[in-house]
């Protein structure tokens, strides 16, 4: 059975498609393989009785293929100032047997998992301008899409009323991530980004 729980978080992410990813609109990922590095700051939550306030938690994954065709690669990371419950509680999340959304559906989709991995992750929420580290893995950084032509900033968002992931983002440009991590390896500049905060409970993305 479910164990309830809910968060609220900023969310900061990446992945290899062009701006705004297909994947979003039942589309395939631009180059025909997705990967991604994503990051969530929990600013209020619970699992059961553990508390997750100000855990900060990434992960990584890849695909051949679209998501839903499977044989992909997860990985967790989880910065170290987790108590030991509290990281408990996120790989129940992770494992996607607790219900939530995304949470619940990728790892369907994966064919093996990394083990869970303990790493600083530096974290700043600034809109279009957000970024993190994860020490030794990677690191993403968000800004404004520029107009090929002017140079002006470009601002947008996406609502998605059934989005397992968000509900609605800031469109944004990754100005460059990678991530290295055994056979998780990417690296690439001017790609598509999303910054939200989201809530997520056992239910499913609830905002």
């Amino acid at each position: 059975m479910a164990t309830k729980w809910s968060f609220e978080a900023e969310f900061i992410q990446s992945c290899n498609c062009d701006y705004g990813c297909p994947c979003n609109f039942n589309g395939y990922p631009t180059h025909g393989y997705c990967e991604a590095l994503n990051a969530y700051r929990i600013r209020k939550g619970s699992f059961g009785s553990t508390k997750l306030d100000g855990v900060t938690f990434a992960m990584g994954a890849w695909w051949p293929k679209a998501i839903h065709e499977g044989n992909g690669v997860g990985a967790l990371y989880i910065d170290p100032s987790a108590t030991p419950a509290q990281r408990k509680a996120v790989e129940a999340i992770f494992s996607g047997k607790h219900g939530g959304g995304s949470f619940e559906v990728f790892p369907k989709t994966f064919a093996r998992t990394h083990p869970t991995r303990s790493a600083k992750i530096s974290f700043k929420y600034d809109g279009h301008d957000s970024w993190f580290t994860v020490d030794g893995v990677g690191e993403v950084r968000s800004t404004h899409i520029k107009n090929p032509v002017t140079g002006e900033e470009f601002e947008g968002s996406i609502d998605l009323p059934n989005g397992i992931a968000w509900k609605k983002a800031q469109v944004t440009a990754i100005e460059k991530w990678w991530m290295k991590d055994g056979d998780l390896q990417a690296n690439h500049t001017n790609a598509s980004g999303f910054v939200s905060v989201v809530k997520f409970s056992e239910k499913g993305c609830v905002g």
